[in-house]
């Protein structure tokens, strides 16, 4: 599950991206606002389509604690976002990561081969022998928020999405 504040803009296009990159896997978002029912931004669907990706049927929905319960694998776009999946369930914590992050650890990890727990776990356990931080990522991995921007600032954003998460992907379906 991709997660970012209204589930407008980051976390649809992050998921429309990873579905197409990750055809196998079982991907949603998620907005920590009280956004539901919001289409996309307009600017989120255009550039989508230009990668030939639709986003038009997306409806936003808020996070809560049965969708963070149900989710294996949780990419947050800002270390806030992964704080509010701490808050609704600190034993999802572990599973929680920034793009970029995801996908460093995906490269040191290897392969998913098997259950994705499994992998997620291996990929906490990564993170936890490098750090004794307890922030998730690093303030430079967060995805800027793209609202009010115009449409070439949300296709960086998109570009930034598809290379960062492109490596995670690979070892997803792996």
């Amino acid at each position: 599950m991709f997660v970012c504040t209204g589930n407008i803009c980051r976390s649809p296009m992050a998921e429309a991206l990873f579905a197409h990159m990750a055809p196998g896997a079982e991907v949603s978002s998620a907005g920590t606002m009280d956004w539901s029912g919001q289409p996309a931004h307009e600017h989120a669907i255009a550039a989508m389509a230009e990668r030939g990706l639709d986003l038009s049927a997306h409806r936003s929905r808020r996070l809560s604690e049965y969708l963070v319960d149900e989710s294996d694998l949780i990419v947050v776009m800002t270390r806030n976002h992964g704080w509010a999946v701490a808050a609704r369930s600190q034993a999802k914590a572990a599973a929680t990561f920034l793009p970029a992050e995801l996908s460093r650890l995906a490269v040191e990890a290897g392969d998913r081969n098997g259950a994705a727990a499994e992998w997620v776990s291996r990929l906490s356990a990564r993170r936890e022998s490098q750090t004794t931080s307890r922030f998730i990522g690093r303030a430079a991995d967060e995805i800027p928020d793209p609202i009010g921007e115009a449409l070439p600032y949300f296709r960086e954003v998109a570009d930034r999405l598809e290379r960062e998460l492109a490596p995670a992907a690979v070892h997803m379906q792996a």
